[in-house]
C-alpha cells in the first residue's frame, strides 16, 4: 500500500483524536468571527467535520481490512492490522467522549453524516463477526439516537427535514444529502421501511424543488410558502449558488445510497453526466461547479468523487481527478479546501486545511 495513503490514514486519525481540542488562539478568533455574525465550531462531537473524518477512516478501514487476506508478507499485514485497529480505537475513543463529556446529545440535522459513517463501521465489524464488540454497540447506539433525533425533527408541509428551523423554514442540500444518506443506511441496516421511505423522500422533494430544470445541478436550497387564498399553490423560492460544489457533493453522496427508486436512480445519472461536463482541466471541480476556471476545491472534489461509484452510467477515467486531490496533500494535510459557508451565498474564498477536506478527500481515495 501506497506510504502517502497510509500517513494520509494516521493524520486523518490525529485529526479525528484532536478535533474537540481547541487551542486559546482558536477560541479568540471564533468569538471575534461570532461577534462578526460567522458561523463557528460547534460543541457537538458528532458535527459534520468529525462526521467527515469518521467517514474517511471508515472507508480507508474497510480498504486496508480487504486488503490483509492476500498480504503475504507478516510485517506488512501486522502494520497493516495494527492501522485498522487505531482506526477502531480512535472512533471509539471519540464516541466514548461524546457520551461521557457531552451525554450523547445530538444537536443538528447535521449530526447524520457522522452516524451514516457509523453504520458503515457497524456493517463493517458485522461482517468480520464482531457485531457483538463494545465498538459495534456504540455504532449502534449512536444511530438510535441520531434516527431519534430526525424523526422528531420539524418538517415542511412536503415532508422535507428542515435545516435549522429556529431560523427559517429553509431546506439545504446539506441536510437533504445528509439525512437521505443516514435514513436509508439505517433502514437497510435495521429492517425499518419507514426510515427509507424518509430517506428517499429528502431526495424526492429536492430534486422537485431545488434543483435547475435545465441542468438538473441542485441550488443550495430552497424554500415553499403557502400562497395566498384557500387551495393556492406552494410558492417555491430556489436559494443559494447554483451549483456550489459541496451542495453537489452532499446531493451526490446522498444520490449513491438511495439507488432503489427510479427517479433518483435518473437523477443520479443526470447529475452525475452534468457534473462531468464541468469537469476542470486538472480533472478536479470548482467551488462553483460551473466556474471550470475556479479554483479548485478539494472538499467538493473529494466528495463528489466518493459519491460517483454507484452511477449506471460511465464515468470514464478519473485519473486525472484522484493525481488533482494527491497534489493538493502535504504533509499528510489535504489542502485547497473551501473554508465553511455562513448561509446561501456566503462563501469566503479561503482555501486551506480543514477536516471536511481531510475527510473527504480520504474518503474519495480509498472507494
Amino acid at each position: 500500500m501506497d506510504e502517502r495513503y497510509i500517513g494520509l490514514v494516521k493524520e486523518t486519525i490525529r485529526e479525528l483524536s484532536d478535533i474537540m481540542n481547541v487551542s486559546i488562539k482558536d477560541q479568540f478568533k471564533d468569538a471575534i468571527k461570532s461577534a462578526m455574525g460567522r458561523s463557528v465550531r460547534t460543541k457537538d462531537p458528532m458535527f459534520w467535520p468529525a462526521g467527515m473524518l469518521i467517514l474517511g477512516l471508515v472507508e480507508a478501514r474497510g480498504k486496508i481490512a480487504d486488503m490483509l487476506p492476500g498480504t503475504e508478507d507478516i510485517s506488512k499485514k501486522a502494520d497493516l492490522g495494527g492501522l485498522v485497529c487505531d482506526i477502531d480505537k480512535a472512533i471509539s475513543d471519540h464516541l466514548a467522549l461524546w457520551s461521557n463529556k457531552y451525554g450523547s446529545r445530538i444537536d443538528y440535522i447535521d449530526d447524520a453524516l457522522s452516524g451514516a459513517a457509523l453504520i458503515k463501521l457497524y456493517c463493517q465489524l458485522n461482517a468480520e463477526g464482531k457485531a457483538e464488540g463494545d465498538l459495534a454497540s456504540s455504532c449502534e447506539l449512536a444511530a438510535n439516537r441520531i434516527y431519534g433525533y430526525l424523526t422528531a425533527a420539524p418538517r415542511d408541509k412536503t415532508g422535507s427535514i428542515v435545516y435549522n428551523p429556529s431560523r427559517s423554514s429553509n431546506v439545504f442540500a446539506d441536510g437533504a444529502g445528509q439525512t437521505s444518506m443516514f435514513l436509508v443506511l439505517y433502514g437497510n441496516t435495521f429492517g425499518d421501511s419507514s426510515a427509507v421511505e424518509l430517506g428517499e423522500l429528502q431526495l424526492l422533494n429536492f430534486m422537485k424543488y431545488g434543483c435547475d430544470e435545465v441542468s438538473s445541478l441542485p441550488y443550495h436550497g430552497y424554500s415553499l410558502t403557502e400562497g395566498d387564498g384557500e387551495g393556492a399553490a406552494l410558492i417555491i423560492e430556489k436559494r443559494g449558488v447554483l451549483s456550489w460544489g459541496r451542495a453537489a457533493g452532499w446531493i451526490i453522496m446522498g444520490l449513491s445510497e438511495c439507488r432503489a427508486v427510479p427517479e433518483l436512480r435518473d437523477w443520479y445519472d443526470r447529475l452525475v453526466k452534468a457534473l462531468l461536463t464541468y469537469q476542470k482541466k486538472d480533472g478536479g471541480f470548482a467551488w462553483q461547479i460551473q466556474a471550470t476556471e475556479g479554483r479548485l476545491d478539494t472538499s467538493a472534489t473529494g466528495m463528489i468523487v466518493y459519491g460517483l461509484g454507484g452511477a449506471s452510467i460511465d464515468h470514464g477515467d478519473i485519473s486525472d481527478t484522484i493525481e488533482a486531490l494527491w497534489q493538493n496533500v502535504q504533509d499528510n494535510k489535504v489542502l485547497g479546501s473551501l473554508s465553511s459557508c455562513d448561509d446561501f451565498g456566503v462563501h469566503y474564498q479561503n482555501y486551506g486545511h480543514y477536516p471536511w477536506g481531510q475527510g473527504a478527500v480520504l474518503a474519495a481515495l480509498s472507494k
